[in-house]
């Protein structure tokens, strides 16, 4: 009896040496994907320094979230809060400006890079990768308009149920997501419905590049919206409430931060774009 019981406790001892070598393995793995370096792409990029560009660089900010995740004042702040899956800090932006180059500002912002080349998670520079340079000069020009305030936000935190998303290619960095998406254009639908395909790009970063849905945020494909006349839609994308005085999730509070940004021939517009596309897919 004595003899079976030292032979399982050193099966058991065995069993937990293997689980935790394979813990620290798989913990060590993912740490080197999260921090994985990429060369620091050519950027050449100047801030715009006309009149207008801090207020054209502001309404860009507003549609495309910026203020949601960096704070009001781009001071940064606590995002995303869900361990054991992971809890994310947008950075605090007026210090970035005031330490690194605009090239730096715009390889983070539309390559996903930082400016020490280190790898940007939960950053979708897959859809800010689709402004115009003109757009992006406009952006860092606002960005570069806030005075330096706050202090520097901790670095993102991964749990166990983010490491095993990343190794399992569940979760991608920016850098990946860009890769992976950037190829990818909007449905073309015609000549006819090009301002509202070019509104469209505010919804890639959670419908996705083909606006065919992203199962990991429950967003789903924007054939949706042709269930909706243009009275509902402007509802909703003004307000956050979807037809039958419904509350969608992420819509809902995109809506109230984001959209309201639109003006009601940019809704009408994408209003169009969509449905066209709608009638194109289904």
């Amino acid at each position: 009896m004595k003899r079976l019981l030292r032979w399982a406790g050193l099966g058991l001892a065995s069993l937990v040496t293997v689980v935790l070598c394979a813990t620290l393995g798989a913990f060590a793995a993912s740490e080197l994907m999260i921090r994985r370096s990429y060369p620091k792409a050519q950027v050449r990029i100047v801030a715009a320094a006309e009149p207008q560009a801090v207020a054209r660089g502001r309404r860009l900010a507003v549609l495309n979230g910026c203020h949601d995740c960096h704070g009001e004042a781009f001071e940064g702040r606590l995002f995303h809060d869900e361990m054991p899956l992971l809890r994310a800090w947008g950075p605090n932006l007026t210090l970035a400006a005031a330490e690194q180059t605009d090239a730096d500002l715009d390889r983070a912002i539309r390559k996903g890079v930082a400016a020490d080349g280190h790898t940007l998670w939960v950053m979708p520079s897959e859809a800010f990768a689709r402004l115009t340079d003109a757009e992006a000069a406009d952006l860092l020009a606002y960005i570069r308009s806030f005075p330096v305030t706050g202090e520097r936000q901790p670095r993102l935190q991964v749990g166990p149920m983010g490491r095993v998303g990343v190794l399992l290619g569940k979760f991608d960095s920016a850098p990946a997501m860009l890769k992976k998406e950037g190829a990818v254009q909007l449905p073309f639908v015609g000549p006819e419905h090009e301002a509202g395909r070019d509104v469209a790009r505010t919804c890639i970063e959670c419908h996705g590049p083909a606006l065919e849905g992203r199962e990991i945020l429950k967003a789903p494909d924007l054939a949706i919206a042709a269930s909706y006349d243009l009275a509902d839609f402007e509802t909703l994308m003004r307000t956050g409430v979807a037809a039958g005085g419904r509350e969608v999730g992420l819509m809902s509070g995109a809506s109230r931060t984001r959209f309201h940004a639109l003006s009601a021939a940019e809704v009408k517009a994408l209003h169009d774009y969509l449905r066209a596309r709608a009638d194109k897919v289904l």
